[in-house]
């Protein structure tokens, strides 16, 4: 666990580990009260697609499945209790486990942490373990010790944060989270332009093609009700993310980037094809989902439609930038993105700001 008030470990085997966290030189945010509910994040500046807003390391970080408190001979009499109780038995354990972690931290930490939102759940469980529950991040896979101190499994963690827990849902995101292991913390990056003001935001949940109905059930367990625009207007929001998955899913925009150059020259097919991108483009932008993998595959084959037609290249430059600060904002940095453009003729080097 990491403790901000302790010198860091040396690491003999990775000499500089962890590395600074890095965050813009001109504060992107504030936490204030937010009209979807208590606190959230708000810009304070205009941030741009791609740049980094927070970068930040974790209050606590544990297992996503904690061991039970229980001697191996007590596992043994567990299987006469029912189902509730043995729930009841382990988030006891979860419940001391968390206290013990607690206990570790600075007093500041214990109230940053204790000052988080913890829906109350239905399923027996604690009031730390509701806090973790609430305002927790997946953390990409971390390796656990084996045993004498030899290599274990990968296991996976989630961590609590003092700023990025208090970022508000919505289902059509403007930002997302990616951790970056060198530095031991979870960053913060703009999938889209966000106006001073404007709250940001990030998806609590995957299913993004799933009914507004169905997002809203699993959202349940965060105990609000979703308002974002694609909530609010259902029935037509439900439409357009069905096309988005039928028309736009990364196989079937990959079957007509390959077919461009198979099709005949001339307006006839420049018009069509226009006309794909132009739909996807607007699709993409009215569900606010430019933090989902579809879209980058859609830029890639906005480039390509916009290159094969030649005509406009201030609009092929517009989106070949907006290519390279997605890929940004999902973890590429510059010198990865050299040889991934180098069949894009863009001047990468005005970029510089991004990284």
């Amino acid at each position: 666990m990491l403790h901000s008030k302790l010198p860091p470990k040396q690491n003999h085997k990775n000499p500089g580990y962890p590395s600074v966290p890095p965050n813009p030189s001109i504060p992107a945010y504030r936490i204030m009260s937010s009209s979807l509910g208590g606190l959230g994040m708000f810009a304070t500046r205009k941030i741009i697609q791609g740049e980094l807003i927070l970068s930040e390391r974790a209050l606590v970080v544990v297992p996503l499945r904690m061991p039970p408190m229980v001697h191996p001979e007590g596992l043994q009499l567990l299987k006469d209790f029912s189902i509730e109780d043995r729930l009841a038995l382990y988030f006891g354990s979860v419940e001391i486990h968390m206290q013990t972690l607690l206990d570790r931290r600075t007093d500041e930490e214990r109230h940053a942490y204790m000052s988080l939102h913890a829906n109350v759940r239905k399923d027996r469980s604690g009031h730390l373990n509701n806090i973790l529950r609430t305002n927790c991040f997946a953390i990409a896979p971390l390796r656990k010790e084996g045993d004498n101190g030899a290599p274990g499994t990968f296991g996976t963690f989630t961590g609590v944060f003092l700023q990025l827990s208090r970022i508000n849902h919505s289902c059509g995101p403007s930002a997302s989270c990616r951790f970056h292991m060198p530095s031991f913390s979870m960053r913060l990056y703009a999938h889209r332009d966000i106006a001073q003001g404007e709250e940001i935001t990030v998806s609590y949940d995957e299913r993004v093609w799933e009914s507004a109905v169905s997002r809203q059930q699993d959202l349940d367990s965060y105990g609000f009700r979703c308002s974002c625009p694609s909530c609010a207007n259902a029935a037509e929001s439900d439409r357009r993310r069905a096309r988005i998955e039928v028309r736009y899913n990364t196989e079937s925009v990959n079957k007509r980037n390959v077919a461009i150059k198979l099709m005949p020259k001339g307006k006839g097919t420049n018009d069509i094809l226009l006309k794909d991108i132009d739909e996807g483009l607007r699709l993409f932008a009215e569900e606010g989902l430019e933090t989902h993998s579809y879209y980058m595959t859609l830029l890639w084959y906005v480039c390509s439609v916009l290159n094969a037609i030649g005509t406009d290249e201030a609009r092929f430059s517009k989106y070949c930038y907006a290519l390279i600060r997605v890929y940004i904002a999902d973890g590429f940095d510059l010198g990865e993105l050299v040889s991934v453009f180098q069949l894009v003729v863009v001047p990468l080097h005005r970029l510089h700001y991004l990284s």
